[in-house]
């Protein structure tokens, strides 16, 4: 059998096909919103929390509006519509904070894998993982291959070696044994850090007053160009949220999967 290497270990084609045909892409027109889910069971979807909902943070606090539009489409172009079964409150705030939501669609959706939670509670550097997704929007679904970099010290964050843009987040990260460990959700640092401090302080001096030079505002160019660069340039490190929490909610709220 055909296996993709990394650092000595491998990763088969069946597991492979199983990270791309449980995922779908998520889109909202209303939230201008565009990212990745996977299947957890057969009418069950995880993703995470800021692809489907906006959030805002005022004073101490954070406002969000999940999206009533959400919609899922597949890899060969079906379209079904979902909701958010797992809108955060006072008494269960985890899927604002640890970033991770659960769709609901209610059209069966043929062909798909259903992939199985991990119930790792350590994890190997260095070890292979995949993970699949619409990075930036595109139409084709993107398959990645990387590895295990680093674990933070709460076990919230797994640190990935391999390229994660916007659009990739909800994706799921899966192990060797076909597992999923985490969510993908964030990537920070290199580029990416220097272009939001960089822009930060454009912000600031927009506060002053702005003038043009020959019709151009150059201050809202430079905004424009690193909006662009942010969000093309693929820098830094990737992150997953682990899996558990999305594991634990489940059991809380005695969800089927």
């Amino acid at each position: 059998m055909f296996k993709l290497s990394y650092s000595q270990s491998t990763i088969n084609t069946q597991i492979v096909n199983n990270s791309r045909n449980s995922c779908v892409k998520i889109i909202s027109q209303k939230g201008q919103s565009s990212g990745t889910g996977f299947f957890i069971s057969e009418n069950l979807i995880a993703t995470c929390f800021h692809v489907i909902a906006s959030t805002e943070t005022i004073e101490n606090s954070i406002n969000f509006n999940v999206f009533d539009d959400i919609q899922i489409i597949t890899e060969n172009g079906e379209i079904v519509n979902a909701i958010c079964i797992s809108v955060p409150s006072t008494e269960s705030p985890e899927p604002l904070h640890q970033d991770f939501a659960i769709l609901k669609v209610n059209t069966t959706v043929k062909n798909k894998t259903i992939l199985s939670l991990s119930e790792k509670i350590t994890y190997n550097i260095t070890a292979p993982v995949i993970f699949s997704g619409y990075p930036l929007g595109t139409p084709t679904m993107v398959s990645h291959l990387g590895s295990i970099s680093g674990i933070t010290k709460d076990n919230s964050l797994i640190c990935i070696q391999a390229s994660t843009n916007k659009g990739n987040s909800g994706g799921a990260l899966v192990d060797d044994q076909g597992q999923v460990l985490g969510i993908i959700s964030l990537r920070e640092g290199g580029i990416s850090l220097g272009l939001q401090n960089y822009l930060s302080k454009i912000n600031d001096s927009e506060k002053q007053g702005s003038i043009q030079l020959m019709g151009i505002d150059p201050l809202q160019a430079s905004k424009e160009t690193i909006t662009i660069l942010d969000k093309y340039i693929s820098t830094g490190i990737g992150y997953a949220r682990n899996i558990s929490f999305l594991s634990e909610y489940i059991k809380k709220h005695n969800i089927k999967l």
